[in-house]
């Protein structure tokens, strides 16, 4: 699937954590080690899913649906507190739409239990 990024911060921190050889640990110092490697294997699973649907159906990392502010959204478990927010880019959110969906939009990485939305990185 291919990935596109909410804004340029979001693209730097994720085209950082991608490029293995040149990489400056952007991600890792600002969400720490383990958070970092979750994000990795997410980011992977999503590229290597042939459409959305694909990665729905394995249900790694729980992808859920979002409400409220975060409608059309998908939250993807990084620990048991934060998620990878991904926004499928279909023409609609129909399930005939996410079977042929190729691409999404990384929106960032947020705790959004409790009270309030701490974005880690967005």
């Amino acid at each position: 699937m291919e990935l596109e990024f909410a804004n340029a911060s979001i693209q730097e921190y994720i085209s950082d954590l991608c490029d293995i050889a040149n990489s400056k640990n952007l991600l890792q110092k600002k969400i720490g080690p383990l958070l970092t490697k979750a994000t990795k294997k997410r980011i992977d699973h999503l590229k290597v899913a042939a459409t959305f649907q694909k990665y729905l159906d394995f249900r790694i990392g729980s992808p859920h649906s979002l409400t409220g502010n975060l409608s059309g959204n998908y939250g993807v478990d990084l620990d048991s507190h934060t998620r990878l927010i991904i926004q499928p880019i279909p023409p609609d959110l129909s399930a005939e739409a996410l079977k042929i969906c190729e691409k999404v939009r990384i929106i960032g990485i947020v705790d959004y239990h409790g009270d309030k939305n701490e974005w880690l990185i967005a």
